[in-house]
């Protein structure tokens, strides 16, 4: 996947194609082994077609670099979430020699990024350097992550989002007003609105919820860089960044 960034962040499509997503949430918080096959993108002002994302992916990833990676496309198709939230993806193989690896990059279009993208230098995982990309915010990031588990409630069965906001909101400095304009504007775009007493409401549910924190318990279990992070942790981290919207 490293090696396909690369070739974005010296391709004509570099300012364009924003990372988002599990792959930066890791290189955020210095977690490069966290387990992920998937690259999370929105690309800016461009078309969300299959015709022309399969375009810019073949682009990419044909351009040469002195690793002896190639790239083929094996598939592609539009996804729907389930709460409606389209995009593109694209299920590709990364070739070295006589080795193979899939990769999924799935490409959302004109995702709203307050204030706006930033350069990141993502720091490659085996050559001490980074490579320089546009990226979420951190504000943004964590927008989106509230957003969908405020959205998504007791429904929610990814855990790992409420990971994420603890992590990054230990690890990393951010702006409380930044990140409440943030979280307004992508909640407008989502055409999703919550008072604050249901703000409330949905946290309090989720966090006496027991198979939330069964949920919790078995991503620990499936994930040994959480080590004994508890639910009731993570769940005041949550709670904290939204106390600051109410």
């Amino acid at each position: 996947m490293e090696r396909f960034l690369e070739r974005v962040s010296i391709s004509a499509y570099k300012n364009q194609f924003v990372l988002k997503g599990g792959m930066l949430v890791s290189s955020l918080i210095g977690l490069n082994s966290r387990a992920t096959m998937d690259i999370d993108a929105t690309v800016q002002a461009l078309p969300l077609t299959q015709e022309e994302i399969e375009k810019i992916v073949n682009e990419i990833g044909g351009i040469p670099l002195e690793d002896n990676v190639s790239f083929e496309i094996k598939s592609i198709e539009t996804i729907m979430d389930e709460f409606d939230y389209p995009g593109v993806r694209v299920h590709m193989e990364g070739k070295l020699d006589n080795l193979k690896q899939p990769i999924k990059i799935d490409i959302s279009t004109d995702d709203v990024i307050t204030p706006r993208a930033v350069e990141y230098g993502y720091q490659l995982m085996f050559e001490d350097r980074d490579i320089e990309l546009q990226s979420y915010n951190i504000e943004t990031l964590l927008a989106e992550k509230l957003q969908t588990i405020l959205s998504r409630g007791l429904a929610n069965t990814r855990a790992r989002d409420f990971y994420d906001v603890y992590e990054i909101t230990h690890k990393k400095f951010f702006e409380r007003e930044t990140l409440k304009t943030a979280f307004l504007a992508t909640c407008e775009k989502r055409d999703t609105v919550f008072t604050s007493e249901q703000m409330q409401t949905v946290l309090e549910d989720i966090g006496s919820d027991m198979e939330m924190r069964e949920r919790w318990n078995q991503f620990k279990k499936n994930n040994y860089y959480v080590e004994d992070l508890s639910f009731d942790e993570v769940m005041d981290s949550v709670q904290n960044l939204v106390v600051s919207f109410l």
